[in-house]
């Protein structure tokens, strides 16, 4: 296979790559935003039990245990928001270390294509 191809197919590479890496920034940007909105939501809930408790405190135990359970179940989901957005930083990682090694390639490819020009220049 001749240099150009090979310089194509490595081109056509890290553009999907790149495309992929945008679509994960994009997702990564998408999942912040949707956590801080939940954990808004999540700070008016807590905000709301209390006021609640304060109208009524011959309920205590309830207003507790109900509070309890609100921040268990906020905690697993702000949990498993951070989590996506662990696994789409590895994505993104492995993804940069795929385009770092396409650029080396692509630096190897150029330089021996010159290394070639340069040879045939010199056998006229």
């Amino acid at each position: 296979m001749d240099y150009d191809q090979r310089l194509l197919e490595l081109r056509k590479k890290e553009d999907q790559l790149f495309q992929k890496e945008r679509a994960i920034i994009k997702e990564t940007r998408k999942l912040e935003e949707d956590l801080n909105r939940f954990e808004a939501y999540s700070y008016d809930a807590h905000r709301f039990l209390w006021n609640a408790f304060e109208s009524y405190p011959s309920s205590r135990n309830f207003f507790d245990h109900l509070q309890e359970e609100a921040l268990h179940e906020s905690r697993k989901i702000s949990t498993s928001y951070l989590e996506e957005i662990d696994e789409l930083a590895i994505q993104k990682r492995t993804i940069e270390d795929d385009l770092n090694d396409i650029y080396h390639e692509r630096k190897k490819l150029n330089f021996e294509k010159e290394s070639d020009d340069g040879n045939r220049s010199l056998s006229r």
